[in-house]
């Protein structure tokens, strides 16, 4: 059990006290917080904290965490005075889950259930005596302005392809009105170390700014994704978890190569991209020394030309499977097509991937 401190200590006090499990085995039981939901707590309010990145592999019950937080800072210990709160999320179909577990609390709970009130067709809740308000915001609606929040909660913000997105950005530069604003987000990985959600965990792991912190449960990039303890241990709640539905998807995955990315990004929560590849990953792994010298060899290439600002590519092979690749692309304007195409042209012509 970890230590805590006590406004961390005061908050899970207060959510044990008010909130029970709104849906699954234990629901209408009251909430009883893990160990790990603890340490986060404490991540979060044990010393200041302007950001808070969990990345977690699904079904271990983030996306109810995030209501839980959400409720802490709408009517629990958490409230400020006449303060805003907003879920952010990728589609209207996922905004409305952390709405709906929130609203599920509050409906189950007498306590709250006479302070809150609930707006179900427009995706709010406030608290008349407290001036508190919160509302879900999905990235497929119109960019919001005019906002000034205490709370962001991202649910899922690994989905976002690329280094940039229009709500989060406008999200975070409106909590400039607020003393201590407070940025959550709660995802699986992105598949690329470019895309948005990489980015913060990257920064956020480095200790740079003591003020933006991360968890990371996952399966270690040079562990075997195969092994059922690698897996369990990447489960912050593998104890409540359907054990045998995750072996089931771990063999599909293991047999079928169309199924191993989503397994590795969703059960093992690595960064993968997610399309089905010619050959799984492991074999690509088994085979990734560098390739010999051409000279002397006997090659075979394949070379896919460009008009003008398309991607050109020269493929050499030799004889013996040894392969390699050059692509170019004009320099002028990589950045603006990077992000156009929602592909980190200019981050692999920095590493030297891309001439």
């Amino acid at each position: 059990m970890p230590r805590l401190s006590a406004r961390a200590r005061l908050n899970a006090e207060w959510i044990e006290k008010y909130l029970r499990v709104p849906d699954g085995k234990f629901v209408g039981h009251p909430v009883k917080l893990s160990p790990e939901q603890l340490a986060w707590l404490q991540k979060i309010y044990g010393s200041p904290t302007r950001s808070f990145y969990l990345s977690i592999p699904r079904k271990n019950g983030k996306t109810t965490f995030a209501a839980m937080l959400v409720l802490l800072h709408l009517v629990g210990p958490e409230f400020r005075r006449n303060s805003q709160i907003y879920s952010a999320a990728r589609s209207r179909d996922q905004a409305a889950i952390v709405f709906e577990l929130a609203a599920k609390m509050v409906r189950m709970s007498p306590d709250l259930e006479s302070f809150v009130k609930v707006g179900d067709t427009r995706k709010e809740m406030k608290v008349q005596e407290l001036g508190t308000f919160y509302k879900a915001l999905s990235a497929d609606a119109k960019t919001k302005f005019g906002l000034s929040p205490a709370l962001i909660v991202h649910d899922e913000l690994g989905q976002v392809e690329g280094p940039e997105d229009a709500l989060f950005e406008a999200l975070e530069t409106a909590c400039a009105a607020q003393e201590d604003p407070l940025t959550v987000v709660i995802s699986t990985q992105a598949p690329s170390a470019a895309d948005l959600f990489s980015t913060l965990l990257d920064d956020a792991l480095t200790g740079a700014d003591p003020t933006i912190k991360a968890v990371v449960y996952s399966v270690p990039e040079k562990a075997n994704v195969f092994d059922i303890k690698e897996v369990a241990k990447a489960q912050p709640h593998w104890h409540l978890m359907n054990q045998d539905e995750v072996r089931s998807q771990l063999e599909s995955a293991r047999r079928l190569p169309s199924r191993e990315p989503k397994f590795r990004n969703l059960v093992a929560n690595q960064r993968t991209e997610q399309e089905a590849p010619f050959i799984s990953r492991m074999t690509w792994e088994d085979n990734a020394a560098a390739p010999r010298p051409l000279a002397g060899q006997v090659v075979y290439g394949g070379l896919d030309l460009s008009s003008v600002s398309d991607l050109t590519a020269l493929v050499l092979a030799t004889e013996q499977g040894d392969v390699h690749p050059t692509f170019w692309l004009p320099a002028e304007g990589l950045r603006e097509k990077s992000q156009k195409d929602r592909t980190p042209w200019d981050v692999w012509a920095d590493k030297g991937f891309l001439e």
